[in-house]
């Protein structure tokens, strides 16, 4: 059995979007790092964030809360964050939270990226 290994990375931007690739399991252990990331691409004025979420195998409150901190770190400086390739977990726990109804779910990195800028 081989186990994921959790991370982030900052991948190839998708137009005016920057794009973040998180992998494994999106938690405590990784949240620091998520922060930083999300921290970095906001002070470089990258607010439009798409979050490729293909390879995350679990989410949990850790991760739920640096969510909601880069969506109003984007939105505070008019940008958005969009999510792509939301698994099922993820998907329903954005659903007990209400976060479903204020976070784009797009089936891959190029819709999240297709659709219009925030202004």
């Amino acid at each position: 059995m081989r186990v994921p290994i959790s991370g982030v990375e900052r991948s190839a931007d998708a137009g005016t979007w920057a794009v973040l690739t998180l992998r494994g399991e999106t938690d405590l252990a990784i949240a620091p790092l998520l922060r930083a990331a999300v921290d970095e691409l906001v002070a470089e004025d990258r607010v439009h964030l798409v979050w490729d979420l293909a390879d995350v195998t679990f989410m949990d409150s850790a991760g739920l809360g640096i969510m909601a901190y880069a969506m109003r770190s984007a939105e505070a400086r008019r940008g958005e964050l969009r999510l792509a390739q939301v698994c099922a977990q993820v998907r329903k726990l954005l659903e007990l939270t209400g976060l479903d109804t204020v976070v784009g779910m797009y089936p891959d990195v190029a819709s999240a990226a297709a659709g219009p800028v925030p202004r």
